[in-house]
């Protein structure tokens, strides 16, 4: 019997990341980007007690009124913003952008940039068009660039630092004057913060909403605290878009969960960020060896992480895309990412998560050298 699927769900597929990992079998990973750290102590032990209470039930749609105060003072909100708790970051963007976006609307999306990006707003009706963030800039934005693409059909702006996968920030300079290009087309601004605790200059990543209030803020415990599994994500921005993104959340899952609402609580405590601080420490010592690595074993040029947990290997010299190297390197039994799955100024590039415990970082990074010799010397 043939199915008569509507027609949304052809713009819908695994992507590129989950394809590569479905092969992975056996593999060390140094494709998906799951930090491979414990829950923090304080987290683990409010869910318990929370547990122990033996009531376990519907929150408000919008999430525990407490966490959703604490979220707003988190991030410095200015006056008049609210935030929604959901399912993950990306369940607070697929909310806000089914929430804005019409058919025929255009929505401005990083190049390379986390693949959901385009799906969703094609499910949603709208048209992705993608900014580059070229290698060669040091997968940095130009501001005139963007202002050659924004039009009257622009409704929103999606920008994502630190990036995944490029682990690059953005500049205060850059963000004061992408503002003033929002302002001027009345766009929606999205700034993707999840990986915000995660920097490696000693100073918190500027927020886009500093310089323009119309920004809506995604963020979320899954990559700041280990938490991936928790599934606590939340929108935070001016209250009449979030008010929207309510109604959908309350369509799409309810409430996200009450036991997770619990522990991100504790995240947003001093001493849940000290926990956060500690889990930073780490992934400084593993940006660092990495890059050693890259000097060491890899004479082409590669720009370091400022931030997240992924750098751009390039590759394009070996005479593969980057999809038949990353495949290739299974044989070699590691993961990587093909930097085409990001767009196409990913091409050429592998994106390479250092998220992992020492052990598994070093028999990754072995096995890694491994494979690219072996490729490389397949050119001879």
């Amino acid at each position: 019997m043939e199915v008569p699927f509507a027609s949304r769900i052809n713009l819908v597929g695994l992507s590129m990341i989950r394809q590569i990992m479905q092969k992975a079998q056996n593999c060390t990973n140094l494709g998906i980007g799951e930090p491979q750290f414990l829950t923090p102590a304080v987290a683990r032990q409010a869910a318990q007690k929370f547990i122990e209470r033996g009531s376990v039930l519907y929150t408000p749609n919008a999430g525990i009124e407490e966490l959703c105060e604490t979220i707003i003072k988190y991030h410095e909100c200015p006056t008049g913003y609210s935030a929604c708790v959901t399912n993950g970051s990306q369940e607070a963007l697929f909310n806000l952008l089914f929430s804005i976006i019409d058919v025929g609307d255009e929505v401005l999306l990083p190049d390379p940039g986390y693949p959901a990006y385009r799906t969703i707003v094609e499910m949603a009706g709208g048209t992705p068009v993608t900014y580059p963030l070229p290698a060669e800039s040091g997968f940095q934005l130009d501001t005139d660039n963007i202002e050659s693409l924004l039009n009257k059909k622009t409704k929103a702006m999606i920008v994502n630092s630190p990036s995944n996968p490029t682990g690059q920030i953005l500049t205060d300079t850059s963000l004061e004057q992408l503002s003033g290009l929002l302002q001027k087309h009345r766009t929606i601004a999205i700034s993707d913060e999840i990986y915000s605790e995660i920097y490696y200059n000693g100073k918190r990543p500027t927020s886009l909403s500093k310089y323009y209030p119309n920004t809506v803020i995604l963020s979320g415990i899954s990559k700041m605290a280990s938490m991936t599994g928790w599934r606590i994500g939340w929108a935070c921005g001016p209250e009449a878009l979030i008010s929207k993104v309510v109604v959908m959340h309350q369509y799409t899952s309810s409430c996200a969960s009450s036991l997770g609402q619990e522990a991100a609580l504790t995240v947003l405590t001093p001493e849940g960020m000290s926990a956060v601080t500690r889990r930073r420490q780490i992934l400084t010592e593993n940006r660092e060896q990495v890059m050693e690595w890259v000097v060491t074993n890899w004479n082409h040029r590669t720009h370091a992480p400022q931030g997240a947990f992924y750098f751009m290997l390039p590759v394009s010299h070996l005479g593969l895309s980057s999809l038949e190297v990353a495949s290739e390197l299974l044989k070699d039994k590691v993961a990587t990412i093909p930097g085409e799955a990001f767009g196409s100024q990913g091409e050429g590039f592998l994106r390479i998560s250092f998220a992992n415990k020492p052990e598994e970082l070093n028999l990754g990074l072995r096995r890694l050298k491994q494979g690219l010799h072996r490729l490389q010397n397949n050119l001879s």
